[in-house]
């Protein structure tokens, strides 16, 4: 768990995971609630991995549902399950296929607890004031704390 007390730290954040996960291949659940920070963190963590060489936007998948990047080691799915209602809903996206040999970041991951790999590294964002925001980490199946060793 840690505590983020403003955007420059989730930015810091997200840059030391990106060097923790380039190249791997892992799914990244991240759930909280609106506003708690999942995005944010999402957009800075996309940007590290390609090294900031993004310069358009990264919107949000909550109407499109899934966006994808490139990146230097292969793809970056970026999912959002917010507006789904039915788990089959992530057949039509291809869901299972994405988790091969990609990194799959997947906002509000727990409307399909049953859909999620064995492995996968889960964060939830709390929100404790306007600025903070506390992070806690859930390492499932094969991952293990050490992938992230600055932690």
């Amino acid at each position: 768990m840690m505590i983020v007390s403003n955007e420059k730290e989730t930015q810091n954040i997200a840059k030391k995971i990106s060097r923790s996960i380039e190249g791997s291949n892992l799914v990244l659940c991240l759930n909280g609630d609106l506003g708690s920070g999942k995005t944010t963190f999402t957009r800075y963590l996309i940007r590290s991995l390609q090294s900031n060489k993004l310069t358009n936007e990264i919107p949000s998948p909550t109407f499109t549902l899934l966006q994808i990047y490139d990146y230097k080691s292969g793809q970056i799915y970026h999912y959002d399950f917010y507006r789904l209602d039915k788990i089959e809903e992530l057949f039509e996206l291809n869901f299972s296929e994405s988790l091969r040999n990609n990194i799959c970041i997947i906002e509000w991951s727990n409307k399909f607890k049953k859909a999620l790999p064995e492995n996968r590294v889960e964060i939830d964002f709390e929100i404790i004031s306007n600025n903070s925001r506390k992070l806690k980490f859930n390492f499932l199946g094969k991952f293990k704390k050490d992938i992230f060793k600055w932690l």
